[in-house]
């Protein structure tokens, strides 16, 4: 069944999205805190300078991130879409 796209339904749709993806984006936030504190504190026990812990650390984080944001979408797709009338 195909819907009429409208300005409501599609601003039902834009924020079922940004709501999800900005808590997302902060439960991301927190696991990559979390992490780069892990790595940051080990590999600065091994000597590592500050420079080098941040480019080891950014990637991570940056693919966390890429891959937390995938739950919003995944969350929007399961639901009903006649319901966004």
């Amino acid at each position: 069944m195909e819907l009429e796209i409208t300005w409501m339904r599609t601003i039902k749709v834009w924020w079922s999205y940004l709501w999800r993806n900005l808590i997302a984006i902060i439960v991301a936030m927190l696991i990559g805190a979390i992490i780069g504190f892990i790595l940051g504190f080990i590999m600065g026990a091994l000597g590592a300078s500050a420079q080098t812990i941040r480019f080891v650390v950014a990637p991570i984080s940056g693919i966390i991130g890429l891959l937390i944001s995938i739950v919003p979408m995944k969350m929007i797709l399961g639901k009903n879409l006649v319901s966004f009338v």
